[in-house]
C-alpha cells in the first residue's frame, strides 16, 4: 500500500479520535516500498501529512509512536530516522494492544476457547517440526514444576504452571505474533480456567495429557503433536460445557430434566 493510499475509513478514524495507528502502519510501508535502510532519513511531518492528508499534529503523534515502538529515532529540528528493520518492534507493540482489544470487544467465552484450539493445535505442530532438543529445556522444567506440585495446591499455581507449558510450546514454533496472540487468548481465559471444579482424576487426566505433548514434540512427530494437543484443548472446552449445561444450584426438578437432557 503507498504512503498516499492509506485508506479513506482509516484517515476518518484518525481524523475522529486522534488515533496514531493508521500512520505508524503508513510509516512502515512507507519504509519497506522506498526500502529504506537503518540510519536514512523520513520525508519531513508537513510532507508527509499532505500525503495522507492529515494534520501535522497526527503525523507527529505517529512519529512518536513509532519511536516507542523502536521503529524510529526522532530527533528535534533534525526529522525522523529509521531505527530498525526487524519486527520484534511490531510484535511487542502487538502485545501492549491486543488484549485490551479484546477485552473492550467483550469475546464469548466458548469463542475464546474455539480460538485457542484453532490456533495451538498447529502451534504444537510446528514446534514439533522446528523444536532443537537443546531448545527443549525450558519446556521440560515448567513441566516437572507442574507434575511437582501437591495435589492440594491451590489451583491458581497449577494454572500457572499450565499456561507457561503453552506458551513454552508456542516458543518453540517460532512465529513471535502467534505467540503474542496466544498469550492475549491465554491471559482472558486464566480466571476461567482457575475457576474449572479440580478434582484429583481431573489432575491426572491433565498430567498424562501434557506428557503425551512434551513427547510428541520431543520426537518430531508434527502430527502426532498436534492429535495430542487437539485432545488436550478439548478436554478444557467440554468441561466448560458440561458446566455450563449443570443443573444450578437451587433450581427445580423440571430444570433438572431439561440440563440432562441437553446436547454435548
Amino acid at each position: 500500500m503507498a504512503l498516499a493510499e492509506l485508506p479513506v475509513e482509516s484517515i476518518r478514524e484518525a481524523r475522529s479520535v486522534g488515533e496514531a495507528r493508521p500512520v505508524v502502519r503508513a510509516i512502515v510501508d512507507l519504509i519497506r516500498e522506498r526500502r529504506l535502510a537503518v540510519g536514512d532519513q523520513l520525508p519531513s511531518i508537513r510532507e508527509l501529512a499532505v500525503s495522507l492528508g492529515v494534520k501535522p499534529t497526527l503525523v507527529r503523534d505517529g512519529l512518536l509512536q513509532a519511536q516507542t515502538m523502536g521503529l524510529l529515532r526522532v530527533l528535534p529540528r533534525s526529522g525522523a530516522f529509521v531505527q530498525s528493520l526487524s519486527y520484534a518492534p511490531l510484535v511487542e507493540a502487538l502485545k501492549s494492544t491486543l488484549t485490551p482489544a479484546l477485552m473492550q470487544a467483550d469475546p464469548n467465552l466458548f469463542h475464546l476457547l474455539d480460538s485457542r484450539r484453532l490456533l495451538e493445535i498447529e502451534l504444537a505442530g510446528r514446534a514439533a517440526d522446528r523444536r532443537r532438543l537443546e531448545d527443549l529445556l525450558p519446556l521440560r522444567r515448567v513441566l516437572e514444576t507442574m507434575n511437582g506440585l501437591p495435589e492440594n495446591a491451590p489451583r491458581a499455581e497449577y494454572v500457572e504452571q499450565d499456561v507457561r507449558f503453552h506458551v513454552e510450546i508456542a516458543r518453540l514454533a517460532g512465529n513471535g505474533v502467534l505467540l503474542t496472540v496466544q498469550q492475549a487468548l491465554l491471559e482472558l481465559l486464566r480466571p476461567h480456567l482457575v475457576q474449572l471444579p479440580w478434582t484429583r482424576e481431573r489432575r491426572q487426566c491433565t498430567d498424562g495429557s501434557h506428557a503425551a505433548i512434551y513427547a510428541a514434540v520431543v520426537a518430531g512427530d508434527a502430527e502426532s503433536a498436534r492429535a495430542e494437543m487437539r485432545e488436550h484443548l478439548s478436554m478444557a472446552y467440554d468441561n466448560l460445557l458440561r458446566d455450563v449445561q449443570s443443573l444450578p444450584a437451587g433450581a427445580n426438578g423440571n430444570g433438572r430434566a431439561h440440563a440432562e437432557e441437553a446436547p454435548v
